[in-house]
C-alpha cells in the first residue's frame, strides 16, 4: 500500500523511457484542468530531490501541456531499470495502452541486459510464451519500415507478416509502403499472406504478382473465397491447371445463374430501354463459346 501522496515539482521528475511517446490526450488534459489530478503519478526516489517516473506518462504530459509546476505522486522505493520495465510490462500487457512497437522495445531492452530471458519475462509478467514470442518474432524487419510505421500508426505485427512473405524484395517493399500508409488493414494483409501460400500463387507470372495483390487491396477483401478465385484466375493466365480451371468454372456457372435470375425479374426486364436491351444482347452474344 502507498503512503499519502507527496507533491513533487515536475522539474524534479526524470522520464526514463522513450517507449511512451509524448501523446497529446485532449480529453485527459480537459479533465485534469477541470478536476485536478485525480490519480497521482507513481515515482521512485533516486536522490534527495530527484525522482524517476514509473507510471503515469499520459498524465505527466498532460500536466506539462497545462503548464503545471508540480503533481501529487506516490513514492516507491528505488529499484533497477529492469524491474521498472517489468512492472510497466505487467500493466501494459493487460491494459494494451502501448503500441506493439513500444512493447517490443521494452522486451528487447530486458533481453539486452542478459539478466532476463524469454521464460523469465513470461513468468514475471504472467503472460504466455506465445505472447512474448510474438514480439520477438519481428527480428530482421526493415528498420525503415519500423520507423515509418511508428509515425503512421501502422500495426507492428503487420510489418513482421510482410517481412516473412515469400516474395521478392521489390514486391514486399511495395506492400509495406501501402500498409504503412494505412491503405489496408492487417486483416487484409493476412488474406494476402494466405494467398501467397497457395500452390497456385507460385505459377503466377512475375508481372502479374503485383496486379494480383493490388486487386486484393483495392477490393479490401477479408474473406478468402473471392481471393482464391483471383489467384486461380491469374494462374490460368500463366499455365493450365485443372484445379484452377475447376474453380473458375464454378465461379462462371454461379455468375451465369445469377444473371438468369435477374432476367426473370419482370419489372427489371420490361423496363429496359431498347438501347439497354441491345447493349445487353450484344454482351451476352459475345459470351457464346464455340464447340
Amino acid at each position: 500500500m502507498f503512503e499519502q501522496p507527496k507533491t513533487i515539482k515536475l522539474s524534479q521528475i526524470r522520464l526514463e523511457t522513450s517507449y511512451r511517446k509524448n501523446e497529446k490526450d485532449l480529453s485527459l488534459e480537459m479533465d485534469i484542468n477541470r478536476n485536478g489530478l485525480i490519480i497521482p503519478l507513481i515515482v521512485q526516489q533516486e536522490s534527495e530531490d530527484k525522482y524517476v517516473l514509473v507510471d503515469g506518462y499520459r498524465r505527466y504530459y498532460a500536466l506539462v501541456f497545462l503548464e503545471k509546476d508540480s503533481a501529487d505522486c506516490f513514492v516507491e522505493n528505488y529499484t533497477s531499470e529492469e524491474d521498472r520495465i517489468i512492472k510497466r510490462l505487467r500493466i501494459e500487457f493487460h491494459t494494451k495502452k502501448r503500441t506493439g512497437y513500444q512493447l517490443e522495445e521494452m522486451i528487447n531492452r530486458l533481453l539486452e541486459t542478459e539478466l532476463y530471458d524469454e521464460k523469465l519475462i513470461v513468468s514475471r509478467c504472467n503472460v504466455t510464451v506465445q505472447t512474448i514470442a510474438k514480439y520477438r518474432d519481428g527480428a530482421g524487419v526493415n528498420p525503415d519500415w519500423i520507423r515509418r510505421g511508428k509515425q503512421t500508426g501502422a500495426g507492428r505485427q503487420g510489418l513482421t507478416i510482410i517481412h516473412k512473405l515469400k516474395l521478392g524484395e521489390e514486391v514486399k517493399n511495395y506492400i509495406a509502403d501501402r500498409y504503412i500508409n494505412r491503405e489496408f488493414s492487417e486483416a487484409v494483409l493476412k488474406v494476402i499472406r494466405k494467398a501467397t501460400q497457395e500452390n497456385a500463387f507460385i505459377d503466377l507470372l512475375e508481372e502479374d504478382i503485383k496486379d494480383c495483390i493490388d486487386l486484393i487491396i483495392t477490393l479490401q477483401l477479408m474473406q478468402y473465397e473471392p481471393v482464391e478465385e483471383i489467384v486461380h484466375e491469374y494462374r490460368l493466365h500463366a499455365v493450365y491447371a485443372l484445379s484452377s480451371h475447376a474453380i473458375l468454372y464454378t465461379k462462371n456457372t454461379r455468375m451465369l445463374t445469377q444473371l438468369e435470375e435477374i432476367y426473370q425479374i419482370d419489372h427489371y426486364v420490361k423496363n429496359l430501354s431498347y438501347e439497354q436491351k441491345a447493349e445487353l444482347n450484344e454482351k451476352v452474344s459475345n459470351l457464346y463459346l464455340e464447340n
